[in-house]
């Protein structure tokens, strides 16, 4: 019986210092909330690799809601944008935008035992919410992908996509 106990607590601690790295190592967004129709700075943070495995690749997947993104580069990594079609059409300074920039991507080398953050600068839609924007990670072995939307239910998510809240701002005249 006394065996059985201990077995059950080694599992038990296992899963939980498990699931507590898992937490630990989101990719996140800063700042966590913003003002609907604003112009924001977007921190991206990535806290491990993959595994122990250098993250050679960070690409984030940008919605609608986060327009005219310009990405800031970094000493020694690349920066790619992917321009497509928008769905609905905006309006900014007095012109109308029907492609935007959707995809950036970083290319370096980030070990595991750092943190960085990758940057961009861009306005954000006028409704008020949250924005969930993917990340994903692509190392030397393997990848992650924060992209796990909350279904409503509760549920834990492994793979959280980062969100951004947007709050009422002031009406424009």
């Amino acid at each position: 019986m006394m065996f059985r106990s201990k077995s059950l607590f080694i599992l038990a601690l296992a899963s939980c210092l498990l699931l507590s790295q898992q937490a630990w190592g989101h990719a996140t967004v800063s700042p966590k909330q913003s003002t609907q129709d604003s112009y924001q700075r977007l921190s991206f943070g990535v806290s491990h690799g993959c595994e122990g495995s250098p993250t050679l690749e960070v690409v984030v997947e940008l919605p609608e809601s986060v327009m005219g993104a310009k990405p800031m580069p970094k000493p020694g990594w690349t920066v790619e944008t992917e321009v497509r079609p928008l769905s609905v059409p905006y309006t900014l300074h007095g012109k109308e935008i029907k492609q935007d920039v959707r995809v950036i991507r970083w290319r370096g080398k980030l070990i595991d035992a750092h943190y960085d953050e990758f940057v961009i600068m861009s306005k954000l839609w006028n409704k008020t919410g949250p924005i969930y924007i993917p990340v994903a990670q692509v190392c030397e072995k393997g990848r992650m992908d924060w992209n796990q939307l909350p279904d409503g239910s509760g549920a834990r998510l492994n793979f959280p996509a980062p969100v951004l809240e947007l709050m009422p701002g002031e009406h424009k005249h």
